[in-house]
């Protein structure tokens, strides 16, 4: 049997599969930002809160996690600069996150504070992190996104138009 494969309906069934892509994404996001995962553990639950109350807050937690996890610690001012706040903005956060114990707060020798995610925090993480896998998991996205790679790689193929 030959089979004569048209690079337009390659373009058809790619752009189908990347749309399809792009509608359990959206599906995942809106589960993340309507906050639908259930955490039993209050100090958790609070965590997961302030981090969808805004995106700075998010963001903010974010560095302060992978600080944790790359076993280093931020600046404020770095944490600034990556956040784009203001230096009354970085305060507040880091006051409100020091009084709820979910960031550690070390001073180097010049007193400069050094900023990084406690343990808890982390692990409020790791626990975001084991449901969102398990909802893309189902979501078989990853066959998906296989399908699409094969796509491009016969569409490499075909001779280039010029």
């Amino acid at each position: 049997m030959n089979i004569k494969l048209q690079p337009k309906e390659l373009a058809s069934t790619k752009n189908a599969l990347k749309n399809e892509w792009m509608r359990k994404q959206l599906n995942i996001e809106i589960k993340i930002v309507e906050g639908s995962r259930y955490i039993d553990n209050v100090t958790k639950r609070k965590i997961k809160e302030y981090s969808l109350s805004s995106q700075k807050r998010r963001s903010f937690l974010m560095y302060c996690i992978r600080a944790h996890l790359e076993n280093d610690y931020l600046l404020v001012s770095d944490l600034i600069r990556l956040i784009g706040i203001s230096r009354a903005g970085a305060e507040t956060m880091i006051k409100e996150c020091d009084e709820a114990s979910w960031i550690t707060i070390k001073r180097d020798n010049g007193n400069r504070r050094k900023i990084q995610a406690s343990d808890i925090t982390v692990e409020t993480y790791a626990d975001y992190c084991d449901w969102l896998w398990r909802i893309i998991n189902k979501s078989d996205m990853r066959n998906l996104s296989a399908s699409i790679n094969e796509i491009e790689k016969l569409e490499q193929t075909f001779p280039q138009k010029y």
